[in-house]
């Protein structure tokens, strides 16, 4: 159990009845007001329980902990306060952003029993958070792997695409990024109910019959359908469903939605362009140039990351049978008779070096081109 604890109070006989009566069950910082507190939040880090005095000059306790729960939902925080500040610390708590409120003075050992309880609130919020992410993040990787059979083409643009907004959610300290994660892949999951013979049409937007057209039309809203299905997904269909909607990008919400459909908007259409075979630094130019339609954060983002992306991969021609987790295909990988196995950019992993063997042991002769280009990382 995490049991790092910080307490913030401007008085120094109280600091140091929190140093005397505390340290040897908790690790213990200390602040002496309400910006001090943020500082050493910001500086320490991990912090599973801050505990506050009330009144305090320059900022008050509430005011404190509320920027620190937007900083760290998870954290628990609990109020002192005496019976002049009741009113305001009560109003404080019914706002959802304290724990518990205890009067001062409090005696040791109730202080002791409170703190215990919320390092308890902690760990349970925190083991239920790790439980539902790891959750979700397996059933959508057991999607992600059906799609790579019935769909390779989508499975790959799924990929680099969860890589892409991964990498983007990553460097632009975008809280909710499991979001994005799971709305890459679900971006492409209705294509798996194509016929085969219209796969290749609609992934490289050929010129389609009407009912094709009609059936992609529909895709957002069978994925939504899916989506309904899966408790704790609500706000990735909302994602999803913000990347057919024109706005201005600067309009930005409390959600996160908006900043996540942007992310997740720019990894799409990055790698449509990038598969119809256009330069890197064009495709970003043209997207940085649309404000109206990409946000600018976003896409001044994507071209430092692929500055950055140059530098840790190299390209090789290799056998099949050298192929190794970690490498990434550079074309697509295809049999003899041109079926298509893994599409441009899909990962090495162990269910395509699987699916690879699975095909050699089924045919007399080798199937597979002699040799492939892949990028490896760079040591």
């Amino acid at each position: 159990m995490n049991n790092k604890i910080l307490c913030v109070d401007d008085e120094e006989s109280i600091l140091r009845g929190f140093q005397l009566n505390l340290r040897k069950d908790f690790e213990l910082h200390l602040a002496s007001n309400g910006v001090e507190g943020l500082e050493v939040f910001d500086r320490e880090g991990g912090f599973a329980l801050v505990l506050s005095d009330m009144r305090m000059p320059q900022m008050d306790g509430a005011t404190m902990l509320s920027a620190i729960k937007q900083k760290d939902p998870e954290v628990v925080t609990v109020l002192l306060t005496g019976h002049t500040d009741f009113e305001s610390a009560m109003s404080a708590v019914n706002e959802g952003s304290i724990f518990r409120m205890l009067s001062k003075p409090c005696p040791p050992e109730m202080l002791i029993r409170v703190l215990g309880d919320g390092l308890a609130q902690h760990d349970l919020v925190k083991s239920k958070r790790i439980l539902l992410d790891q959750t979700l993040r397996g059933a959508v990787d057991a999607l992600a792997q059906s799609l790579s059979t019935a769909k390779p083409l989508f499975f790959g643009r799924a990929q680099r695409v969860r890589r892409i907004a991964n990498e983007l959610s990553e460097a632009l300290k975008f809280k909710d990024a499991w979001r994005v994660d799971i709305a890459s892949i679900f971006s492409q999951l209705a294509y798996i109910s194509l016929p085969e013979s219209v796969s290749e049409d609609v992934y490289y937007k050929k010129d389609l019959t009407p009912g094709v057209k009609e059936m992609v039309r529909r895709f957002p809203e069978d994925t939504k359908k899916i989506i309904e299905k899966i408790p704790g997904l609500e706000d990735v269909g909302e994602i999803l469903g913000k990347l057919t909607v024109q706005h201005r990008f600067e309009e930005d919400d409390d959600t996160g939605l908006r900043r996540a459909a942007s992310i997740l908007r720019v990894a799409l259409d990055f790698d449509y362009y990038e598969e119809q075979g256009h330069d890197r630094s064009l495709i970003v130019q043209t997207l940085k140039s649309r404000k109206d339609d990409y946000d600018p954060e976003v896409t001044d983002c994507l071209s430092q990351l692929l500055v950055v992306a140059e530098q840790k991969y190299r390209l090789e021609e290799i056998t099949i049978r050298k192929l190794e987790v970690g490498m990434r295909l550079a074309q697509e990988l295809r049999l003899s008779d041109g079926l298509l196995v893994a599409s441009s950019g899909a990962d090495v992993d162990r269910q395509l070096l699987k699916v690879i063997r699975n095909y050699v042991s089924c045919y007399s002769e080798m199937p597979f081109p002699k040799k492939i280009q892949v990028t490896v990382p760079v040591l």
